[in-house]
């Protein structure tokens, strides 16, 4: 488990994550990852997240589906920066959070080139299986 240091484009929001690279990363088809080119590390534990500086500059893109999906997109009200997504599906375990691999500060090239990408089928709800095409991903 690695402590990973992240922080916004103008560097007015920090946070501290305790995850590992090398255990998957993912990147969905869906609307909105599309839109934002989104690319996260999920959190073995959601306990391993910290923000270290700048919380009261923190927005977010919150969204509840019929489903049960609840999920808050946090960003830097200041620069835009896309920094974490919180929520609660029950699909997924319960709460879980997961950080913008592009909003780490200190990963060695290597180790973003080597960390597995799972390309997620969320435009067809079917996230758990890979997305037919993922070069526009």
């Amino acid at each position: 488990m690695t402590t990973y240091h992240g922080a916004c484009f103008c560097g007015s929001v920090r946070f501290e994550a305790e995850g590992d690279l090398a255990q998957g990363t993912m990147r969905c088809n869906c609307r909105f990852c599309r839109k934002m080119r989104y690319w996260e590390m999920r959190l073995p534990d959601p306990a391993g997240f910290r923000i270290t500086h700048g919380a009261e500059l923190l927005a977010e893109t919150p969204r509840h589906d019929e489903d049960g999906v609840d999920m808050h997109h946090t960003f830097c009200s200041r620069c835009g920066t896309r920094l974490w997504t919180e929520g609660n599906i029950p699909e997924m375990g319960g709460h879980f959070i997961a950080v913008c691999v592009s909003a780490l500060e200190d990963v060695p090239e290597a180790e973003l080139i080597a960390a597995p990408v799972h390309y997620a089928d969320g435009a067809h709800d079917n996230w758990w299986n890979p997305a037919p095409e993922t070069r526009h991903l």
